[in-house]
């Protein structure tokens, strides 16, 4: 064989066969679907078992992970703490000290340690205090817990003069009768100073005088129970 006999066959190049481009496989469309599907039923049962989880929990229930209950209104028909509380007991204290007057172990009520649950309601006084008198004699005193009137006196600050004597008189009637709880009233305007019964009387008009204030007449005559 010569060599344009095999130039002829090649047609003077050698034959290239043609490339199919390389393609990634692909997911079948069935598998997608399916795992869409999956999901979505996935979802759903998790939305289902938060819907279960709440209705077996209800309102009424009191655990841990119940919302607090909303606040109820006092058993008592009292008004809510609307009124601010402030310092004009101290106010007074002061007039009271520099008169001379043997006053100590005087303390500040706040709304939780206010024993009559007045302090800062629309009803109630502003301002309270709690004071001694060194002149008292403690070993008579009945009611001689710390903070008592019995022990020397209580200073209540109101929002207004009417709702002092209100508060004056009523704590007259409800002493109607038991002379240990029978307390001195003297009102100077806003102020009600309650005094204790085991004081004589030139002793708490030395009060009085401090502060300029008038008495609150008595529900019953005052007794001198320094010698009970």
């Amino acid at each position: 064989m010569d060599d344009s006999t095999a130039t002829g066959r090649t047609g003077g190049r050698t034959p290239t066969t043609p490339t199919t481009p390389t393609r990634r496989p692909t997911r079948p469309t069935g598998t997608t679907r399916a795992g869409r599907a999956t999901a979505l039923l996935g979802a759903a049962l998790v939305l289902a078992g938060a819907a279960v989880a709440l209705t077996a929990f209800p309102a009424g229930l009191t655990g841990a992970d119940a919302p607090p209950p909303p606040a109820a209104s006092p058993p008592d028909g009292r008004a809510p703490a609307v009124t601010p509380v402030t310092a004009e007991a101290e106010a007074a204290l002061r007039r009271l000290q520099r008169a001379g007057l043997p006053v100590e172990g005087y303390r500040s009520l706040t709304r939780g340690s206010d024993p009559d649950r007045l302090l800062g309601r629309a009803d109630g006084y502003r301002s309270k205090l709690t004071f001694e008198d060194r002149r008292v004699n403690g070993g008579l005193v009945v009611d001689n817990d710390p903070g008592s009137v019995a022990l020397g006196g209580v200073i209540e600050v109101f929002p207004d003069a009417a709702s002092a004597r209100a508060r004056a008189e009523q704590l007259q009637r409800d002493a109607l009768g038991i002379p240990p709880k029978a307390e001195r009233g003297y009102l100077s305007g806003r102020v009600l100073l309650r005094l204790s019964p085991y004081l004589a009387e030139a002793q708490a008009l030395e009060y009085r005088r401090a502060l300029d204030a008038e008495p609150v007449p008595p529900a019953s005559p005052p007794q001198d129970l320094r010698d009970a």
